[in-house]
């Protein structure tokens, strides 16, 4: 329970700041860290480090490609990097595919809002024939710039942590 509330207040003050200023501050995923590892180790031992670094690097791992390809910051892929610190490996993959079903959502909601959907639909569904047919590669006919929408993050991961503790992926 002290751990789901301290994770809470971190992830509420993280997707405060990137609302507001469009990065999560390196201090408050640092002192998360330290929180979740004291933790860890506190009440598991080298158990509960093991817990914690496993947790840590797969949810690091789970948001290296898209951090590399642009569609991600670091701060979103230090933030799940965090989440499971706290809550291990099996948490964070869950986390996981909830942040990217609701992102999305929000990025439907968004494209709506923006009256680019249909466009955005049309073109990326033209890619993909084209690159099933092999006439094209995906990612050379889609232009990142004019199908580019951007949001903080921290909201969908916060949204998928939270999914998380009520739902569970399986």
């Amino acid at each position: 329970m002290l751990t789901d509330t301290c994770l809470i207040g971190l992830l509420l003050i993280a997707v405060i700041f990137d609302l507001k200023e469009r990065r999560i501050p390196n201090l408050l995923i640092i002192i998360g860290m330290v929180m979740a590892i004291s933790y860890q180790v506190y009440t598991g031992g080298y158990t509960g480090l093991l817990f914690c670094l496993q947790g840590l690097a797969i949810g690091i791992a789970l948001l290296l490609i898209p951090f590399n390809m642009g569609g991600i910051g670091a701060g979103d892929v230090k933030l799940l990097g965090m989440i499971g610190a706290f809550k291990g490996s099996t948490f964070v993959v869950s986390t996981f595919l909830w942040m990217a079903l609701w992102g999305g959502i929000i990025a439907v909601l968004l494209l709506t809002n923006e009256g680019r959907l249909g466009e955005t639909l049309k073109r990326l569904g033209r890619g993909l024939v084209l690159s099933g047919m092999g006439i094209a590669n995906l990612s050379d006919s889609v232009n990142k710039e004019e199908f580019s929408i951007y949001y903080p993050y921290g909201l969908a991961i916060a949204l998928g942590v939270l999914t998380s503790y009520g739902r569970g992926w399986w």
